[in-house]
């Protein structure tokens, strides 16, 4: 999230594409690199809500930039602290907090927003393949060894829901024969 910039939003396209992340050490401060894997390098059709709050949130951005002048140090990062530079690793967990004890919602970590949108995916009837690219695993191994028990509960309520509408043990007679 850190270092999405502006060039990677398509806003005729709702699209928004991962090409970068950025890290933290204590030898190079903050720095940019490109993310883990190259399935990590991906793009995503985003909803109009969420391309609607980043307009509205460019033009804050762009409104502050105009207000101090040239103490703006332009990044191009979409999250900045005030002066546009970029944020530390913990700012948007530190935001997130703030935001939940301001509306009183349960605080969960950024992690977990990550696997609630996986479950969300995948109990949606989403098929694995595009899971796995949504969050930019390498592999699908990767994704179902993470999910396995989501797809394992989904899968149980597809086999829940086809029960409901055949007619088994309605219709035919019980019999004693058993399968080995």
């Amino acid at each position: 999230m850190l270092g999405l910039e502006w060039k990677d939003i398509d806003f005729d396209a709702n699209v928004l594409s991962v090409k970068r992340t950025s890290l933290y050490t204590k030898e190079k401060g903050i720095y940019t690199d490109t993310p883990k894997t190259a399935s990590s390098i991906r793009s995503l059709k985003v909803p109009h809500g969420v391309m609607d709050c980043l307009v509205k949130w460019k033009n804050l951005q762009d409104a502050q930039r105009e207000k101090i002048g040239t103490q703006w140090i332009d990044t191009d990062r979409i999250f900045t602290k005030w002066n546009g530079d970029y944020l530390c690793r913990a700012a948007p967990s530190h935001f997130f907090h703030k935001f939940c004890d301001r509306t009183g919602m349960r605080y969960v970590s950024n992690h977990s927003m990550r696997h609630l949108n996986a479950s969300l995916l995948v109990n949606a009837g989403v098929d694995i393949k595009t899971v796995q690219s949504c969050l930019g695993h390498s592999t699908p191994t990767t994704t179902l060894q993470i999910y396995l028990h989501t797809f394992q509960s989904a899968q149980a309520r597809a086999m829940d829901a086809v029960a409901e509408v055949l007619p088994i043990g309605t219709k035919f007679p019980k019999t004693n024969i058993r399968i080995a």
